[in-house]
């Protein structure tokens, strides 16, 4: 398995918080470069920041509460994001900085660009879930499973099964194979699934599960609340990439999101899928956090 450059020194980095909390983080990308906050998908952790060669810009992926090194913070809400974030910021010393979110992480960082205004010089939003109400914003387009994640017994159950899996090599391929059978080797990220990469999200993704399934639990929760912001409310210039070949989070959201942040220059690629399109668009990406800062 390849190893980021930065894992060895700064994977396992933490921030104490108010309450005794604390929040952990890791540092990716240029060490000398814009700073960049990166907020995972769901499930995910902060190591994903430290899987791609983000030119120019120093990336920090941040565990939420629950995942990875970060402590569980009952009731959590999307509004108490924002503050964990400035908290780190000004652990680290950054006055003003960047925000992406991954998939998952895009509610937060709307939420943070919203919330942390003129400390927030650019966001970027990439395959991100969006607001409850946004078209398409159901797990896998199963409406009975988004269903099942508004009872806290079925959201806790789900969770922890998804960890069980997740952490099971066994329980994992059985999960891959059922999903190829559901969808061909000829998708928009059948060289992600077959590449090195995936073996890195998987670790990733098991680094935010392996001490417990609270912060999954918590965010199939949030996703489904209604926001404490409207969209129109966002000031920070805003970037959306968006695959139109997305299997996991439809390009309906992406163009909610478009329709509804003001400043959103929005890029939307035909080919592209939930996974290539992080991959393809790196660039593009990095460049307009960079421009920005």
């Amino acid at each position: 398995m390849t190893q980021s450059p930065f894992a060895a020194e700064t994977a396992n980095r933490t921030c104490p918080l108010p309450g005794g909390r604390k929040l952990g983080f890791a540092e990716g990308g240029d060490p000398k470069g814009a700073p960049v906050f990166y907020f995972h998908g769901f499930p995910g952790s902060r190591l994903e920041a430290t899987l791609l060669p983000a030119s120019g810009v120093r990336l920090i992926g941040v565990d939420r509460p629950g995942y990875g090194l970060s402590t569980a913070r009952p009731y959590r809400t999307l509004a108490d994001w924002p503050g964990d974030i400035a908290a780190l910021a000004d652990h680290l010393g950054l006055k003003r900085f960047g925000v992406v979110g991954v998939s998952g992480g895009g509610p937060y960082a709307a939420s943070v660009a919203h919330g942390l205004g003129s400390r927030v010089n650019a966001l970027a939003l990439v395959c991100g879930l969006g607001p409850p109400e946004a078209p398409g914003m159901t797990f896998g387009g199963d409406s009975r499973i988004a269903t099942a994640l508004r009872f806290t017994g079925s959201r806790v159950f789900l969770a922890a099964l998804g960890r069980q899996i997740m952490l099971s090599d066994r329980a994992l391929a059985a999960l891959r194979d059922w999903r190829m059978r559901r969808m061909p080797r000829a998708g928009a990220d059948a060289a992600f699934r077959d590449g090195p990469m995936a073996q890195l999200m998987v670790a990733n993704w098991r680094e935010g599960l392996k001490r417990s399934s609270l912060g999954m639990a918590a965010d199939a929760r949030i996703y489904g609340q209604p926001w404490h912001f409207a969209l129109k409310d966002i000031a920070t210039p805003t970037g959306i990439w968006h695959g139109r070949a997305d299997t996991i989070v439809p390009i309906s959201i992406g163009e909610y999101y478009a329709a509804h942040v003001p400043s959103a220059a929005a890029h939307f690629t035909e080919n592209d899928g939930h996974f290539s399109i992080v991959i393809n668009s790196l660039d593009a990406i990095t460049s307009f956090l960079k421009s920005r800062a």
